[in-house]
């Protein structure tokens, strides 16, 4: 998680992984291989890498992503101050998405106006600030390969039609425009979902990273990620094909338009 993150702030400004390994002296070689996260970095590399980039709250960010590395194994919990952006910086270096959710839409494919209402009625420990919410929306014509499973509860529970009405458009936009692909899990199926949402990030070089978002964020490789990715495969195996859960996107949606204008 910590070598992706470093690779995402140092792509997002336009750096080449050589200006990376010339800021911290190092070789070529050896930087791929902290970004590959196949070394541990200190708390001194941390703090260059991140001055280098310029990345908000640098000390803080520091002293989180230090803690990430020097738990080792295959299971981190992050609940510290910039958690959120953490997460975006993986899902910017993902190629293939895949996010399960009974809980609400996830944060990739949200809206401006269902991202607030979101988190103004959502008790959390730390809010991430406005603009790491709209950074972290994919943008309407994103070239990812993206899956979004979705309880059928989700769809239920649309407090604000008028707000609700826009999202489930936007979803709809964004299964005919792009890379975007979202299937309904019915509630009859019995599938146990996830405490809030989780996601499964594939990496450059076939690595994965699973991301649990509740209370905490949750990383996991290995072994708990299996576990993870049963109920991933379970959801899949349950959700409506395709045409079907679009078919009864748009059916709420007509529904949520309809209570609007009462």
């Amino acid at each position: 998680m910590v070598g992706t993150y470093l690779r995402a702030q140092r792509r997002r400004r336009g750096l080449l992984l050589r200006d990376m390994a010339h800021a911290l002296g190092w070789t070529t070689r050896a930087a791929a291989r902290l970004e590959a996260g196949q070394t541990v970095p200190s708390a001194d590399v941390l703090q260059r890498l991140l001055t280098e980039y310029r990345a908000p709250d640098t000390d803080d960010a520091v002293r989180a992503l230090w803690d990430l590395a020097h738990i080792g194994g295959d299971y981190a919990v992050d609940a510290a101050p910039g958690w959120f952006e953490r997460v975006a910086g993986c899902e910017f270096e993902a190629d293939r998405i895949t996010a399960f959710s009974a809980w609400n839409i996830p944060h990739l494919v949200q809206t401006e106006g269902y991202a607030t209402h979101w988190w103004t009625n959502t008790l959390v420990g730390h809010v991430p600030p406005p603009d790491a919410i709209a950074a972290r929306m994919l943008p309407a014509g994103h070239d990812k390969e993206v899956l979004i499973l979705l309880e059928e509860t989700v769809l239920l529970r649309r407090t604000d039609p008028a707000v609700m009405t826009e999202q489930l458009d936007h979803l709809l936009h964004l299964a005919v425009h792009t890379r975007t692909s979202i299937r309904i899990v019915p509630l009859h199926a019995g599938v146990i979902p996830p405490h809030g949402t989780l996601t499964v990030l594939e990496l450059p070089n076939r690595r994965c990273l699973h991301v649990e978002e509740a209370a905490v964020t949750i990383y996991s490789t290995g072994r708990p990620a299996a576990r993870l990715q049963y109920v991933i495969d379970s959801a899949l195996a349950a959700a409506l094909p395709v045409a079907a859960s679009l078919d009864l996107i748009r059916r709420t949606r007509a529904a949520c338009a309809r209570e609007a204008k009462q």
